[in-house]
């Protein structure tokens, strides 16, 4: 299950004094939700919408969570969350899962459930609307967890396992960094001993009736609340949950659901940790304030211009790194939820190298600058015209909003009194407020946001000798001489200009065919050669997707330069397009709704991206851009030198890329053409190289295939030939990629690592890859064997032996360079567990080759396949991938008909058969990292 920790761009949780806490808002719930209150307390938020079509989500949201754990519960609300899905009084065991599973809801995507400080939230998502004896039996399972969990020994002694290997798994780096900024964080509070995952030692020996005790306690009706959203009858949903949910009684006497807060601090309280594994060095300044517990206009409004003014602030952080040699990497600052009563403002910056006092100087003096001076009129409109932009795009598309958006929105009302208004109220009341906030306001607000009390800095970074780290004194220094330091105002460039300036000739549409298949689809050549498809839907009132293909990729390039081609793409990013600089391009696309992102693959080169009907333009602007004037500045490449750099000195040698590397290595043979990113990796870097691969890689459209789906202006044949048919073109000039041969070495490649860590822990990854002829219903079998295997492996690792967080299978079948079928298989353990828990990966797959499965096992399998292509057909990006899927592999479109057909009728005998077929001598790739057997230490 999910351990979910509030964070904006850093992990942040902070909060002690018990306090008692009502939050709420004097903005009105929206019409669109029929809510209520049972007798017992328990909430109900319902609410209809038609994304996904017949779909429903089942949200139970506990104003509960960790921090009400006494000492000797600590770790049991997480733990209690998992034992949700081991029994309850209507449901024996995983009768929960196994009931949604055979309707095709998956257990981890749709079926889960998250644990935090202040909250527990469970979810059933993408259940199917029209079952209506389904819909009772989800909420069912809503009432069941509400009171009525089995608790039964057994099923808790096998849990503990499964809950000890989460925190094995979790254990990395990032991790062990925030336990130790933590006990200043969290200084004087309960926050500082509650990490949510617990104490193993608690989860390892507690007496069963501990756990019972906190259950009792705390999972009560007053506490509860009861989400719905989909495509259902609100008002015979709001009969169900009356009448499942109002028998509950409330205890006598309940506990006082109290809150934590944190303890005010004078000054800046200072902290450093170090760790084997850290990658980067990184200083936050955190300045908390209360967090609001009333909502009104007036807080919101507020909480709009500090948005306004942080937004600007990073833009500016931005333009200062691109634009000059600096000691940073990377600048932020904005809002982060720290606790229910505690939010906070935050700057943070990432130095390079042996510059940590420059960077946070830097970034310091930045900051000060805007304090000082304030922003500018234009740096306003524009950021006001970009919120405005998103708000009237939300509005447009609202009906493709899911139903767990809107449900995850419904817990945030309910637990912290977040208002829910419908899109349309917040459209109108953010255009409202937009209108009346000034610069004069925002140039004040800016000055508040850094306070001289209750400040923290937290400073994380490699354990390695030769890094220095300043003091805290140091630090304080800075802050002081930079308020005394002669500035001189921001000065912002000009971007009126328009982004193409030449006049573009274009050329006319050759050639028109219909896409077959696809009714609506067609096909057009351009003059200058250049192929399109176009296929307009209406699937969303105002999206358009795109993506291109040209073949050749990388793997037309001389071994040499695969390093150079590895940055071409990111190296024209970071440096702009046109006559603008990336930041100022940035600028000029303010308020629009368009993207374009250009990549170089293996065996092909294109791009991804996407625009609203009124942007279309824009977006095709942008394509042109890319082919005729990319820019390639030295200084941003310097910069990702000076990245991949500092990654390196702090990365080289932890257990996380050694465990990648050799993957890689084994999985493409040692093969040149894949190169391990180290100190030779940098050497062999070039700019001119990585220029003149995008160059080569990146033009002539007659030799790409440009596809856009969805709601597509009606003068879209009109601006096609404007801007695609100017590209430069040779339609004599035709490319296609080479086989490298990018494949595991024949038969078995083994490599065990032992390795030095702080927690024992083994990761085990294999792979297997054969190569055999491709055929349409061989995609689904395999997908359907690599489900089974994954529920053999939940059931018989993680539950039966608790042996693993999770193990996780996938697989693909890829038709370029040559049909090839592959699986992947990986899990965490512990060390002393690894051998036996291998062993049973392999046997589960001997045992599928021997034994068919059952039928009913299978058709879960099917039921869920079929209900997420029933999911997918409903968006155009299911259009766009198999319309791209088709013209590269030259398939034909195999609609619902041949889909459900080809699907049902594959057998338990299919699937056995495919097994030994692929199974019988694969390419395999088996990498187990451990680590060193230590002579004494806890129990894990």
């Amino acid at each position: 299950m999910k351990i979910f920790q509030s964070k904006y761009w850093l992990f942040v949780l902070l909060i002690g004094f018990k306090s008692a806490a009502q939050f709420s808002t004097t903005v009105p719930l929206s019409k669109d939700v029929v809510s209520g209150k049972l007798k017992n307390g328990m909430k109900y938020y319902i609410l209809h919408n038609e994304f996904p079509k017949d779909r429903v989500c089942f949200y139970f949201a506990q104003n509960v969570g960790a921090i009400l754990e006494n000492d000797d519960q600590n770790g049991l609300a997480h733990f209690l969350e998992h034992m949700a899905f081991n029994g309850t009084q209507n449901f024996e065991g995983k009768g929960i899962i196994d009931m949604l599973e055979k309707k095709g809801v998956r257990f981890g995507a749709d079926i889960n459930a998250y644990t935090a400080q202040d909250q527990t939230v469970y979810n059933l998502s993408n259940v199917p609307a029209t079952d209506s004896k389904l819909i009772d039996s989800c909420l069912l399972a809503l009432h069941d967890w509400s009171g009525f969990l089995s608790l039964k020994d057994s099923e808790i002694d096998a849990e503990r396992g499964v809950i000890r290997e989460e925190w094995r798994t979790r254990r990395d780096s990032d991790f062990r960094l925030r336990l130790e900024t933590d006990k200043t964080l969290y200084k004087g509070s309960k926050y500082a001993k509650r990490d949510v995952i617990g104490d193993l030692n608690i989860i390892n020996n507690f007496d069963y009736q501990v756990l019972r005790d906190y259950y009792k306690k705390w999972y009560r009706p007053d506490l509860q609340a009861v989400i719905v959203v989909g495509d259902i009858d609100v008002k015979e949903i709001e009969k169900k949950i009356i009448e499942t949910f109002s028998s509950i009684e409330i205890p006598k006497n309940p506990a006082e659901r109290y809150y934590v807060s944190i303890p005010k601090n004078k000054g800046m309280e200072y902290v450093l940790a170090k760790d084997k594994e850290s990658q980067e060095t990184s200083i936050i300044l955190y300045y908390k304030k209360d967090y609001d517990k009333v909502k009104n206009n007036e807080t919101i409004r507020r909480d709009l211009v500090n948005n306004l003014a942080t937004d600007m602030m990073n833009r500016r952080y931005q333009e200062f790194i691109q634009n000059n040699e600096t000691a940073v990497l990377k600048m932020a600052t904005g809002p982060s939820e720290v606790s229910r009563l505690t939010n906070s403002h935050s700057l943070y910056v990432v130095p390079k190298n042996n510059k940590t006092l420059e960077g946070f100087k830097e970034m310091m003096i930045e900051t000060e600058r805007a304090i000082r001076y304030g922003f500018t009129q234009k740096e306003l409109d524009r950021n006001k015209e970009s919120v405005l932009s998103y708000y009237e795009n939300l509005l447009q598309n609202k009906d493709k909003i899911d139903n767990d958006t809107f449900s995850e929105q419904l817990v945030e009302y309910f637990l912290k009194a977040v208002p829910f208004e419908s899109i349309e109220a917040e459209y109108e009341n953010i255009k409202k407020r937009l209108a009346s906030i000034t610069l004069s306001e925002i140039n004040q607000a800016v000055k508040k946001l850094q306070t001289t009390d209750n400040i923290v800095m937290t400073v994380t970074g490699p354990d390695k000798s030769d890094v220095v780290y300043p003091s805290k004194e140091d630090y304080l220094k800075i802050m002081a001489e930079v308020k005394k330091m002669p500035l001189e105002k921001y000065k912002e460039t000009d971007t009126d200009q328009p982004l193409i300036t030449a006049e573009l000739k274009g050329s006319k549409v050759t050639k028109e065919t219909p896409i077959e298949g696809i009714k609506g689809a067609k096909s057009y050549v351009l003059g200058n050669g250049a192929k399109i498809v176009l296929y307009p839907t209406t699937l969303a009132k105002d999206e358009v997707l795109f993506s291109a293909y040209s073949l050749g990729g990388s793997s037309l390039i001389k071994t040499e330069d695969i390093p150079s081609s590895q940055i071409a793409v990111s190296l024209v990013e970071s440096s702009g397009l046109g006559t603008f600089k990336s930041t100022d391009l940035k600028d000029k696309l303010n308020g629009k709704i368009a993207n374009v992102k250009p990549y170089i693959s293996e065996l092909t080169e294109g791009f991804q991206g996407s625009s609203n009907q009124k942007d279309f333009e824009t977006l095709l602007q942008l394509i042109y851009l890319y082919f005729e004037q990319p820019r390639f500045d030295k200084d941003s490449y310097a910069r990702m030198l000076t990245g991949f750099s500092n990654s390196l000195e702090n990365a080289a040698n932890t257990n996380p890329k050694v465990f990648q590397d050799t993957i890689s290595q084994l999985n493409y043979n040692h093969n040149k053409r894949v190169p391990l990113v180290n100190e030779e990796f940098l050497k062999r870097l070039s700019f001119e190289k990585a220029s003149e691969i995008y160059k080569e890689r990146i033009q002539n459209a007659a030799d790409f295939t440009f596809v856009f789906t969805g709601n597509l202006p009606e003068n879209a044949i009109t601006l096609l030939e404007k801007y695609i048919g100017s590209i430069t073109s040779d339609a004599n000039k035709k490319e296609d990629f080479v086989d490298n041969h990018l494949d595991p070495a024949s038969g078995i490649a083994k490599q065990l690592l032992v390795r030095e860590m702080n927690v024992p822990k083994a990761s085990v990854y294999i792979q297997f890859v054969k190569q055999f002829p491709y055929n349409y219903k061989n995609v689904f079998i395999m997908h359907i064997l690599s489900e089974l295997l994954s529920k053999k492996y939940l059931d018989l690792i993680r539950e039966e032996e608790g042996g693993s967080y999770g193990v996780h299978v996938s697989n693909s079948v890829s038709r370029l360079p040559s049909d090839e079928y592959s699986m992947t298989i990986n899990f965490d353990s512990d060390p002393a567990k690894e051998e036996k828990l291998t062993k049973i990966v392999y046997e589960q797959i001997a045992l599928m080759q021997q034994n068919e499965v059952k039928e009913e096992d299978i058709q879960s399998v099917k039921n869920t396949v079929l209900k997420t292509r029933a999911e997918k057909v409903l968006t155009n990006g299911f259009w766009l991938s198999s319309l791209n899927n088709m013209i590269l592999n030259n398939e034909t479109f195999k609609d619902d008909v041949v889909y459900k057909k080809t699907l049902n009728e594959i057998t338990a005998a299919d699937l056995k058969a495919f097994a030994k077929e692929f199974f019988a001598k694969p390419s395999t790739v088996e990498v187990i990292m451990k680590s060193k057997p230590q002579v004494a230490g806890p129990e894990y």
